[in-house]
């Protein structure tokens, strides 16, 4: 567990010693910055009384989970397949960890980092106390479901990202193999239970209703604990090929 922690903190600490962090942070606060502003002025207009949680928040963290796709990669590529590419996964090899440490540390690394940075955004909440007092179910459960989504896609990063050491394709095929996951639910003949498996940005927004569902929370666990073992399946034999 201590070395678990140990690759975790060193690849938070990485991700604030580089312009990685920071971009993402700034891109992250740009983008829910403005579409708050939209979406609480566009509200305002129509007069009509809202629910500054399910009105605002479900549409912003909405709108979040559509940009992970594309932001949350970027991390896996850094923490996965640079230490492939540089030789850092020979060092923590030649230590007496476990591969299972070693996954673990690297998802857990990525989740301390969208953590702090999930939890700086409680300053949305905190503005419309200003006004109201938002539902604090449907805000927890809306960050519950924004949490596990950038799980999700994580665990998808880093099993891609162990398959290659470039850190180009690995981001490119993370973000390609996220969109074709959750758009294979759509093709004709797919049972229901596989469309509302694979379809994260589905499975998020009955989280940010304030719907707490037993099945897509074993849903979310189930696609995070698959890849997390896919991720140390072929990490495990890139050990035996060092």
């Amino acid at each position: 567990m201590s070395a678990t922690l140990s690759i975790a903190q060193r690849d938070f600490k990485g991700f604030f010693g580089t312009p990685l962090g920071w971009i993402a942070a700034c891109i992250i606060f740009f983008i829910s910055g403005i579409l708050f502003f939209l979406v609480v002025q566009y509200l305002l207009m129509r007069g009509q009384s809202i629910d500054p949680v399910a009105d605002i928040f479900g549409q912003v963290l909405g709108f979040l989970n559509y940009i992970n796709i594309f932001v949350v990669p970027a991390f896996t590529m850094k923490t996965m397949s640079e230490d492939l590419s540089n030789g850092t996964y020979r060092l923590q090899l030649s230590a007496p960890i476990s591969t299972w440490e070693i996954v673990a540390g690297k998802f857990l690394g990525i989740m301390f980092y969208f953590g702090i940075i999930t939890f700086l955004m409680l300053i949305y909440p905190l503005f419309t106390y200003i006004f109201t007092e938002p539902d604090l179910k449907v805000l927890a459960t809306g960050w519950l479901g924004l949490v596990l989504n950038i799980g999700a896609i994580v665990s998808i990063g880093l099993f891609i990202g162990s398959l290659t050491k470039n850190p180009v394709l690995s981001y490119l095929g993370s973000s390609f193999f996220i969109f074709v996951f959750i758009m294979s639910g759509y093709l004709p003949g797919i049972p229901d239970w596989y469309k509302k498996s694979v379809n994260l940005l589905e499975l998020s927004s009955d989280f940010s209703k304030g719907i707490l569902k037993t099945g897509s929370l074993a849903t979310y666990m189930a696609i995070i604990l698959v890849f997390l073992f896919l991720c140390r399946l072929v990490m495990e034999n890139k050990k035996w090929r060092v």
